[in-house]
């Protein structure tokens, strides 16, 4: 009987591949966050698909396919960091900066550097808050922890960048010695 139900559940979904076409740019924007390289990015996302394929079925509401893939995506970047894989930081390339001052480019380089040095999970709350606008109430549903912790946590976090920002980064000499 349980054979009967499973196939029934994957004939009243809509196909893996559909639903991961649509987020497929998210979830290298997520990957690349992290990594910060192309090729470990693609690396990422690719390894995340086959996982969430390989437990598709075990999802129950797919109104939240798109946190479920970006979790996986979060989790299989980290453990790519984990294993002590070189990461290339992220440099935006001189055909990105044309019309950009110069205090543009040092600021947005003083950034990268700064949320390069964040724990995994203070990039999470960065990246899900003010890149893909999750609300905090969607931020504690996904991580799995209460609204206050996520509010404290991301306080926190931000506090610590503009405290770093506000000292001054390092990028200028770098930039343009």
């Amino acid at each position: 009987m349980l054979p009967m139900v499973s196939l029934f559940k994957r004939l009243s979904r809509p196909p893996f591949e559909e639903l991961v076409e649509k987020e497929k740019d998210k979830l290298y924007r997520v990957a690349f966050t992290y990594v910060r390289n192309e090729h470990d990015a693609l690396d990422v996302v690719q390894e995340a698909v086959v996982k969430g394929y390989e437990a598709y079925d075990r999802i129950k509401h797919l109104d939240y396919f798109s946190s479920w893939m970006t979790r996986i995506v979060i989790n299989t970047a980290i453990d790519l960091l984990r294993k002590g894989k070189d990461v290339i930081p992220f440099c935006p390339e001189k055909s990105q900066m044309n019309g950009w001052t110069e205090t543009h480019i040092i600021s947005r380089l003083d950034l990268f550097d700064v949320l390069s040095e964040l724990k995994p999970e203070e990039t999470t709350l960065l990246v899900l808050r003010y890149y893909h606008d999750f609300t905090i109430l969607e931020i504690a549903r996904f991580m799995n922890k209460p609204e206050g912790t996520i509010k404290a946590q991301l306080h926190r976090t931000l506090a610590k960048v503009r405290k770093r920002m506000e000292k001054g980064g390092d990028t200028y000499e770098q930039l343009w010695s």
